[in-house]
């Protein structure tokens, strides 16, 4: 393996194309997952309610898929290097907010795989066969599974609106490439520093 094409990918203003797309596919199964649970929490109808259940046992566990695949790509592939430099005590935020996020993308599925086996139903992908019951069937305990799941969603809200904040944080405040880095399409490098406004001296002397 070339040295140098290491080099040069960690000093990427980019993240690999593998991790960007992992990170977007996870963004649109989780806005599915939760998007579908409200909308089954306002529907009365079992029918409709049964497939909502299905999609959203489906989204969850595409969530947990791609976050494995994401500790993959993130593990082979190198970070880009942060341009400014972030200050030490953003670059901790930065690592605890990206673990915890981690943490919950992991949590939410498995509570939510727990929750229905405790209701006695199986957990599988549309065609596929079951996967192993985590527990067995209890209603005390489906009815904690639910209270830990409900709760853990609405943290996992308000990380995720963290997340953005911060990225907006980056883009229009520090003005780096952390936004950017993540983007599909890469996106035109912004500038480290404000453009300073021209002393009247120097305007007069450019008109000329």
């Amino acid at each position: 393996m070339n040295p140098n094409s290491t080099a040069s990918r960690a000093a990427s203003p980019h993240y690999a194309g593998a991790t960007i797309a992992l990170h977007w596919l996870s963004a649109v199964a989780v806005l599915i997952a939760f998007s579908v649970a409200w909308t089954r929490a306002a529907i009365d109808d079992s029918a409709p309610r049964a497939l909502l259940m299905n999609i959203h046992q489906g989204a969850g566990l595409l969530v947990m898929a791609l976050l494995m695949a994401r500790i993959v790509t993130r593990t082979l592939t190198p970070a880009p290097v942060a341009d400014p430099p972030l200050p030490p005590l953003l670059r901790m935020a930065a690592f605890g907010g990206h673990i915890a996020l981690y943490g919950l993308l992991l949590a939410m599925p498995l509570l939510g795989w727990a929750l229905t086996n405790a209701h006695g139903h199986d957990v599988h992908f549309p065609g596929l066969p079951a996967f192993p019951a985590l527990v067995a069937t209890d209603t005390d305990l489906a009815d904690t599974l639910e209270e830990w799941h409900v709760g853990t969603a609405w943290v996992m809200g308000a990380m995720i609106v963290a997340h953005v904040g911060a990225a907006l944080f980056h883009h229009f405040v520090r003005r780096d490439h952390v936004l950017t880095s993540m983007l599909p399409v890469a996106g035109a490098a912004l500038p480290t520093e404000r453009p300073r406004r021209l002393q009247p001296m120097q305007q007069n002397s450019r008109s000329f």
